[in-house]
């Protein structure tokens, strides 16, 4: 949510779309003594990512600090922060370098670059990984956080988190987890509606289905529809 709070600003600066913003002022002239001699200069649109970290930060962390200071509330407002601090940099992380080139007969004598964000499919994805790798933290230290099991500090950019995923493969009447036992599932489905995935590796059965339903409908003059009866026999996968 902060990633995309922060792209959504960005590029409505970019665009025009807010009086508070434009493009990144800083990133105009000269681009310094070693991009002087390769012949390049900052210069068009580069997107004000430093403007959406502001208002991804003000808007968001407000809310966090405001929220219940009691050691659960702390925690838990803790570990928001560090996550939401985490997608803002995906967005910088993320961010390219285009360039345009200027020059008679097509020759590129001097290049316009600027500073771009990645569309937010490729942002996505980044969080995706770090997603895949968050590391476990533990809350002895009110102040700091800490790898559980272990004395370092965790990384600014790992994304945390507090306690483990329970099992959503089997049944919980208590936490109100229904299991995925007898849920239909889609046999030839990479997804996550996929019967390998939502079956939890334990198997599914296959179910020979006879569907009838209205068919060949057409209008007869007047004023009624005519249908044939039309019945198709389909295979039904449910999870073990």
């Amino acid at each position: 949510m902060a990633a995309g709070l922060v792209h959504s600003i960005t590029r409505s600066c970019s665009q025009g779309n807010m009086t508070e913003c434009g493009c990144d002022a800083r990133l105009r002239g000269g681009g310094g003594t070693a991009a002087e001699e390769e012949g390049w200069h900052w210069g068009g649109c580069s997107d004000h990512i430093r403007f959406g970290t502001w208002f991804s930060r003000r808007f968001m962390d407000v809310v966090e600090k405001n929220s219940s200071m009691d050691r659960v509330g702390f925690t838990l407002g803790t570990m928001n922060q560090h996550n939401a601090e985490v997608g803002r940099q995906a967005i910088e992380t993320t961010m390219s370098t285009d360039c345009r080139c200027h020059g008679i007969s097509g020759s590129c004598a001097v290049k316009t670059c600027w500073r771009s964000m990645a569309p937010f499919q490729r942002v996505g994805a980044f969080l995706k990984e770090r997603y895949e790798r968050s590391v476990q933290v533990s809350d002895r230290a009110r102040r700091k956080t800490r790898k559980k099991d272990q004395r370092h500090l965790v990384d600014k950019n790992e994304l945390i988190y507090l306690n483990k995923s329970p099992n959503y493969c089997l049944e919980d009447r208590r936490r109100g987890i229904a299991g995925t036992r007898g849920r239909r599932c889609n046999r030839t489905s990479t997804g996550p509606d996929g019967c390998n995935l939502l079956c939890c590796g334990r198997g599914y059965n296959t179910h020979v289905v006879r569907n009838i339903q209205r068919c060949e409908c057409k209008f007869v003059w007047c004023c009624y529809v005519h249908c044939r009866r039309c019945e198709s026999m389909n295979d039904m996968h449910t999870c073990k």
